[in-house]
């Protein structure tokens, strides 16, 4: 791993426990902590509450990495 890479992983788990805030992070810190919430099945709405985003940047993250939307995403985006 490249030392970059180290300090963004370490950046973005920073910013999961609360010690950063995602502005204060790289792009490719915060593409991380998005993958890693995505991967635990968390909607965007939450993920953008954890890492103290708009809703509307953890979706354009999430859409840029093409990750696709979470299934209980769906279900709350159709109102059901």
């Amino acid at each position: 791993m490249t030392p970059e890479l180290h300090a963004d992983a370490e950046n973005a788990r920073r910013c999961l426990r609360g010690d950063l805030l995602a502005d204060e992070l790289t792009t490719r810190a915060r593409e991380l902590a998005v993958t890693w919430l995505h991967r635990r099945s968390l909607p965007d709405a939450e993920i953008a509450t954890r890492l103290g985003l708009t809703t509307y940047t953890a979706a354009r993250i999430r859409a840029r990495l093409r990750l696709p939307v979470n299934p209980l995403q769906e279900v709350v985006s159709r109102g059901a």
